[in-house]
């Protein structure tokens, strides 16, 4: 491994890492010198990027991961401590979105979306924040959403379990920044990622909810996975050492703070 990457001998657990920002995130951490455990639902996907990492030169390793079962994250972090030893960064991007509206959303519905997309990250936090306590040292991103932000009612499971994101950052970076853990959030907007293509099928109907929806931006433009990975690279280097509790917005312009 070549010296001066900002990452090196680092430990990183990239969740949601089979696709989109997720594949983009374990990528780009890889690039810098961490190991990294790709943990998703879609093992073959998880393994495939997996693949990547390793083609690079880095190490990377795949484990199927269904973050809303404790059962599931408990292993997900044996793997990765017998792997490699130690955990530095955990990045929680795995997520749907699910129902839409209240009158259309169902129980059913709700309660995925908020296991995933809520429950999934604070059982990854549990599970791996003990490692990080003994080393006294540690970096947690969780991937929040503009949806978290500005009130619709097209997805509204998805956007409430994006707002309570950032508040678990927060709390957890109030409690665990005397040992030396940070943890942040990175919410971003309209991203050309698999989940959103499957609500706007072409770059021209991108393109149009960029410069022409309720959720524009200024900018007029789509963003790319690696431009919310570039911010998740940020937040767990030492460059952003003594940030903790914040949510760095990646939007183009749509939400500003």
């Amino acid at each position: 491994m070549a010296a001066g990457k900002t990452l090196q001998d680092k430990v990183a657990v990239v969740t949601g890492g089979a696709s989109g920002i997720g594949r983009m995130t374990a990528l780009t951490l890889a690039g810098e010198g961490a190991r990294v455990t790709v943990a998703d639902v879609n093992l073959e996907g998880a393994q495939s990027v997996a693949g990547e990492i390793q083609s690079m030169g880095s190490e990377g390793q795949a484990v199927e991961t269904d973050v809303s079962r404790s059962s599931d994250v408990a292993r997900m972090v044996d793997q990765t401590i017998a792997a490699y030893g130690k955990i530095d960064i955990l990045v929680n991007d795995a997520a749907i979105a699910a129902g839409g509206a209240l009158a259309e959303l169902t129980e059913e519905e709700w309660d995925r979306v908020l296991a995933v997309n809520l429950k999934g990250p604070m059982l990854c936090c549990k599970a791996v924040v003990p490692h990080m306590l003994r080393q006294r040292s540690g970096v947690i991103v969780n991937l929040s959403s503009g949806s978290g932000f500005r009130p619709s009612g097209a997805s509204l499971a998805y956007g409430c379990s994006k707002a309570a994101i950032a508040h678990l950052s927060r709390s957890l970076a109030h409690q665990l920044a005397p040992d030396n853990i940070r943890v942040n959030t990175v919410a971003p907007g309209l991203t050309d990622t698999p989940m959103t293509r499957k609500n706007w099928a072409t770059a021209e109907e991108l393109k149009k909810r960029a410069v022409s929806s309720n959720i524009q931006n200024p900018m007029g433009v789509v963003m790319e996975p690696q431009d919310p990975a570039n911010a998740v690279l940020f937040l767990v280097s030492d460059a952003a050492r003594y940030v903790t509790g914040q949510t760095l917005h990646v939007n183009a312009g749509s939400w500003l703070s």
